[in-house]
Parts: structure tokens; C-alpha cells; sequence
């Protein structure tokens, strides 16, 4: 809104002396402050709420009090409760103490002035009465206008994108400094930015502006041209002393650079209300705040590429990973009844599954459960997959206690540190199933995985060896890996799986545990191998509800054909 000088009325039934006071007060105020009059009360109410629907302030009322029908007192009293900011005066010749004693308790009556005055006196008066006012007025504007500046700048740090970011600014300006048109030069060519920006007040009182951007990259004419009237304007300010023109730069914070400049023109008319270095200084802080935003908006554009190339990466080392894992094809192929649930945490995995076919005698079938998750479980996997083929197709390997070694010994050997003595932090966990297809015989290897056995509708457990893949030799030198030969009856079921199902965390409890999870297998026992897994898959998220998943999970299960079945094992 443009400004508005503030008004000083006065109220008195006759005309003459409403002349005179008009003249007096222009002559003594007048460069600060309007002077309107209003012949009686009820019109001074009327010019009261006719100047305020104009947006204007009353500053300082000055009542006669003999007035015929509302009397001076009774008017500022009224008055009051419109403006209560404005300063009283009353004038009077014959006034009883009671009137100017109702005037002081109910509209805060600043002075009261005996007729016949001196002008002097009554000027002198006014002028105090009207920088009380002004003073009053300056300490409210400042506090709004620190908490404004504040909730502005909270807004222009949290934006993100370029163009709202500067529309956010032009918008903060028309709010605490107030401009006609406003001017922005910005090139930050370390981040790609050369952005050229105006914005025109189309209306001051709603604040309504015309907002044009331009990518200097983009629209090169245009941007140039603004470049060059920003230029300009910088350098009239420089040349000539020219209050409604600003110009500050916009100065990032390391190494004092400039990234540019804004150029703000305000309104001719001289706003009494703020001081010009308090708008200098508005200027000043919410431009600060744009070249903090701007870098933070650099900033946050790098951190997104660099997401986007992380997450690419990532999305392709899955697809080497899901590369990596035999096909459900091949696995069904020789283990008709069977089912794989397989719910990474992340993108990529710490668990994989394993199958291998070996010499048209021997299957192999692993559950493995590496360690960490994301892309460090990711990497071992890929190491422990390779280890795993390495035993079977390279060293051909075909006792299943025996794979297990030579893994061991081949990621205890990758992984081997530099540091002498250094123990061992990553490995794998695994369960390992042989079948020979020509015995139907049956074995298992656990490096800390056990086997669940269901046969004769009893659930056993078959033990792992209790040492992961490469922990410390020094602490299991005694304690190799174990063979277990067994001899299950048609239809009995097998399941494999990692540590994840177990260890996912609840509303009601830190984690599901394995007496839970058995149980909730004993039950997907009972269904169609076809079923299971999307019922393991119902019980998890059930158990999970809205936490997030806590660990990969995996869970292998088939069901055992003899030889001799439709697909011969």
C-alpha cells in the first residue's frame, strides 16, 4: 500500500475557528501529517470511519467541548472506541471537572488546552501529541515486523524449488518493505544458475504482483535485458542520492561472494512511519536469507543428482544381484512342491538363495543370510554366491559339510585384512540341502541356520553347526562343519530361511522370536505348498503393522518326492 500520512483531526461547531486550527496545524505538521475538520461530534465519527474504510490512521483529535448536542467529552469517549490509539485534546473555556475528569478515565485524554489559546502553546501540543503517536506507532511496526521477518525467512529456508523460492521473496518484500517494481540479477555459474527476475506491484493495498523469471540459459535476450536495467539502476544509485531507490547484493555467506543484486524502487511519497535504515535493513536480512535459500537450493539439486546416480547404481546391482539367484523355473523343475518368499529390507539384499545341479546326480538347495543388509549385505552375497558355485562347479565338491569349507576358506581369504591380527567382523549364515537323485538320499549343512524337518506331523529341528561362515579361525580351529544324512518319507516338508522372519520388531514386542515363528509355520505346514508363502507373507506384515521391516527375509520350503515320483529326484 502506498503510504499515507496519518490525521490530525479537528472537531469544533464553528466554522472560523475550524478554518483557523486547519491552517495552524498544516503549517506546524503538515509535511507529516493530513489535518481534516468535522463541524460537531456526530460528523468527527463520521470523518472518523470514512478515513479508516480509506485505510487512512487518526493520529491526534482535538474537540471543543461546548459543541451543541454531543459534547466534547462524549465525543472523544465515542471516539475512543474507534481509535483507541489516537491522542486527545480537548479544548475548553468552560468546562467542568467532571467533563474533563471523563474524558481522562474514558479516552485516555492526553491534554486538555484552555480557550483563549496561544497558538504556540496549542501547536507546540499538537506537534508532541503527533510524535507520540508517530513513536507509538514506529514501536508496533518494528515488532511486526520482526516477527514477520522471522516467519518470512523460515519460509524462504524451506523451499527447494528456484522459481518458488524467488516468487517467496518478491512476495516477503511487497510485505515488510514494500516496492512499485522490484529487480533481481543472480548468476551462480558453480551451480548452473543464471536467473534474471522482476516483479511489478499491481496492486500495493492487496499486494497483488506480476512476477516474470527468466534462465538466462533459456531466454538469453531477456535475461540480458534485466540484467543490463539492474545494472543501471545500480549505477543511478551510486551517482545520485535517491531514497525511494534500494540496492543491496546478494552476498553469500562463505567468502563475502556476490551472487548478484536486487533492485528495489519504491514509492515517491516519504513513509514518516519507518526509518530508512530500517528498510535498508529489511532489505538486507530477507536477501541474506535469498542467498542462503539459493545455496541450500544448490545444494539440495546436487544432493538429488547424486541421489538419482546412487539409486541407479543401485537399481542395476540389483538387477545383478536378482541376475545372480537361480531362476523358480529350475527350482521348480526338480522341486515341483515348492515356494520362495523373499522380502529384501532395501533394494538389494543380505539374503539370496542358492541352487546348483551337479554332474545330473546331485541337487543343492541354500538359504543364505549374509551379513548386514542393503548394499554392504549386497556385496557379501555376491562373495558368497560366487564361493558357492566355486565349490561346486570348479572344485566339484559334493559333500554338502564339505561346500561349506571350502566357502569358508575362500571368504575367509577375500576378506582377509591387511592389518595382522584383525579379526573378522563379516560372513554368512546358511542352511544347505543336497539330494542325490539317484539314492533319494537326503543331506544337510548349517553354518548357523537349522533345517525344520516335518515328517509324521512332528516338527524336528536339525542343529547347524554353531560357527558362521568366516568367523574367527582362532575361535573355531575344533568346531568344523557337520554333515547330517536323513531319511525322510514321501510328502514330508523341509524349510530353510534366514534370521529375519524371527527378529521383525512389533508394536507390542521387540521382536517376533523363534518359538513365534515356528508356530506360525506349523500352521502354513497344513496348506498347499502353492499357499504358503503368501500366508507366511499375511502373518509378517500382521505381525509388522505400520513399523518398518526390520531385517531381509527368506524362507525356502519344498516338500520331498521319493524316486520314482512324476519328477525323479
Amino acid at each position: 500500500m502506498p503510504y499515507r500520512k496519518p490525521v490530525v483531526l479537528c472537531v469544533d461547531d464553528e466554522k472560523i475557528i475550524l478554518d483557523s486550527l486547519q491552517e495552524q496545524v498544516l503549517a506546524r505538521v503538515g509535511d507529516r501529517f493530513d489535518c481534516e475538520v468535522a463541524q460537531g461530534g456526530e460528523e468527527g465519527l463520521e470523518v472518523i470511519e470514512e478515513l479508516r474504510a480509506e485505510g487512512q490512521d487518526v493520529a491526534v483529535i482535538i474537540s471543543d467541548q461546548l459543541m451543541p448536542g454531543m459534547k466534547g467529552d462524549e465525543f472523544l469517549i465515542a471516539a475512543h472506541k474507534i481509535v483507541p490509539d489516537a491522542y486527545k485534546i480537548l479544548l475548553t473555556g468552560q468546562a467542568t471537572l467532571d467533563a474533563v475528569r471523563n474524558a481522562i478515565n474514558h479516552a485516555r485524554l492526553y491534554r486538555y488546552v484552555m480557550k483563549p489559546w496561544r497558538e504556540d502553546d496549542l501547536m507546540l501540543t499538537v506537534e508532541e501529541a503527533a510524535e507520540a503517536y508517530l513513536q507509538k506507532i514506529r514501536l508496533q511496526l518494528y515488532t511486526r515486523l520482526l516477527r514477520d521477518i522471522n516467519n518470512l525467512t523460515q519460509k524462504l529456508s524451506g523451499e527447494r524449488e528456484l522459481n518458488r523460492l524467488i516468487e517467496k521473496y518478491f512476495e516477503s518484500l511487497a510485505e515488510t518493505v514494500g516496492f512499485t517494481s522490484a529487480k533481481i540479477s543472480i548468476e551462480y555459474p558453480q551451480q548452473g544458475l543464471n536467473l534474471q527476475a522482476m516483479a511489478n506491484s499491481l496492486s500495493s493495498y492487496a499486494r497483488k504482483l506480476q512476477i516474470e523469471l527468466y534462465d538466462g540459459y533459456v531466454y538469453p535476450d531477456k535475461a540480458k535485458k534485466l540484467r543490463e536495467e539492474v545494472q543501471q539502476a545500480i549505477e543511478q544509485a551510486m551517482l545520485e542520492e535517491v531514497s525511494n531507490l534500494l540496492v543491496t547484493p546478494i552476498r553469500l555467506q562463505q567468502g563475502s561472494r556476490d551472487l548478484g543484486y536486487v533492485v528495489l524502487e519504491r514509492s515517491e511519497a516519504v513513509d514518516f512511519l519507518r526509518e530508512q535504515r530500517e528498510i535498508q535493513n529489511t532489505l538486507q536480512t530477507l536477501t541474506s536469507q535469498l542467498a542462503i535459500s539459493l545455496e541450500n537450493v544448490a545444494l539440495y539439486h546436487t544432493i538429488l543428482e547424486q541421489k538419482k546416480e546412487l539409486e541407479d547404481s543401485i537399481l542395476y546391482a540389483r538387477r545383478i544381484q536378482r541376475a545372480l539367484l537361480p531362476s523358480d523355473e529350475i527350482i521348480r523343475y526338480y522341486l515341483p512342491e515348492s515356494f520362495i518368499l523373499y522380502l529384501p529390507k532395501a533394494v538389494v539384499s543380505g539374503d539370496f538363495y542358492w541352487f546348483a545341479e551337479q554332474g545330473g546326480r546331485y541337487i543343492y538347495l541354500a538359504a543364505v543370510d549374509c551379513t548386514g543388509h542393503g548394499v554392504p549385505g549386497a556385496f557379501m552375497s555376491v562373495l558368497v554366491s560366487n564361493a558357492l558355485s566355486y565349490a561346486v562347479n570348479e572344485m566339484g565338491v559334493s559333500d554338502a559339510a564339505g561346500i561349506l569349507q571350502v566357502v569358508d576358506m575362500q571368504v575367509r581369504e577375500k576378506l582377509q585384512r591387511q592389518t595382522q591380527g584383525e579379526v573378522l567382523q563379516d560372513g554368512a549364515e546358511m542352511g544347505l540341502v543336497q539330494i542325490d537323485l539317484q539314492t533319494g538320499e537326503l543331506f544337510y549343512a548349517g553354518a548357523k541356520r537349522p533345517l525344520l524337518w516335518y515328517t509324521g506331523g512332528q516338527r524336528q529341528e536339525i542343529a547347524a553347526t554353531p560357527r558362521a561362515i568366516a568367523d574367527d579361525p582362532q575361535l573355531f580351529r575344533d568346531v568344523p562343519f557337520k554333515s547330517h544324512k536323513l531319511v525322510p518319507q514321501p510328502g514330508d516338508l523341509f524349510y530353510l530361511f534366514s534370521d529375519g522372519y524371527a527378529d521383525q520388531e512389533s508394536a507390542e514386542r521387540p521382536r517376533m522370536g523363534t518359538r513365534r515363528f515356528y508356530e506360525i509355520l506349523d500352521e502354513a505346514s497344513h496348506l498347499p505348498l502353492s499357499q504358503q508363502a503368501a500366508f507366511l507373507e499375511q502373518r509378517f506384515r500382521e505381525w509388522r503393522g505400520t513399523l518398518p521391516q526390520t531385517d531381509d527375509v527368506l524362507i525356502l520350503g519344498f516338500r520331498y518326492a521319493p524316486k520314482g515320483s512324476p519328477v525323479e529326484l
